[in-house]
């Protein structure tokens, strides 16, 4: 039978865990969106590497345009990869602390039980000694 302590643990585990389990998904939400940032970030720089070069006199003034147009590009996606780092901290704090609750409240239950499954085996030990002493008392050999 749980005891009312052990009951009350489970439940702050199970809240622990959801709470986990939202940070964990705004987490991997925030994660994909800095991966696409920076993965668009890569693209613009290789993008500008190999197509920033003058091939005639006629596209002079665009390629000046163009270089100009993706490095504004670039710097857009490395400040919205700046604008998202704090909040992904946040949630790294937030999940970390979650499991280190979580974990404290198992370890608490399975204390708690593991003192009442000692205390269980010592009742029976002693109502079984209570018995034998009893048979003794009665039997006359």
């Amino acid at each position: 039978m749980a005891s009312r302590r052990q009951r009350a643990l489970a439940l702050l585990e199970r809240l622990s865990k959801h709470e986990i389990e939202g940070a964990a998904t705004e987490l991997g939400q925030l994660r994909a969106r800095i991966a696409e940032l920076e993965r668009r970030r890569d693209q613009m720089h290789d993008d500008l590497a190999r197509e920033a070069h003058i091939v005639s006199i006629e596209a002079a003034p665009y390629v000046g345009s163009y270089i100009r147009a993706v490095r504004a590009e670039i710097g857009a996606a490395e400040a919205a990869r700046a604008k998202l780092t704090p909040r992904e901290t946040v949630l790294e704090e937030r999940v970390r602390e979650g499991f280190r609750e979580m974990k404290t409240f198992a370890a608490v239950a399975a204390r708690e039980a593991a003192r009442q499954r000692a205390a269980q085996q010592a009742r029976e030990t002693a109502e079984m000694e209570e018995q034998l002493l009893l048979r003794w008392g009665r039997d006359p050999h």
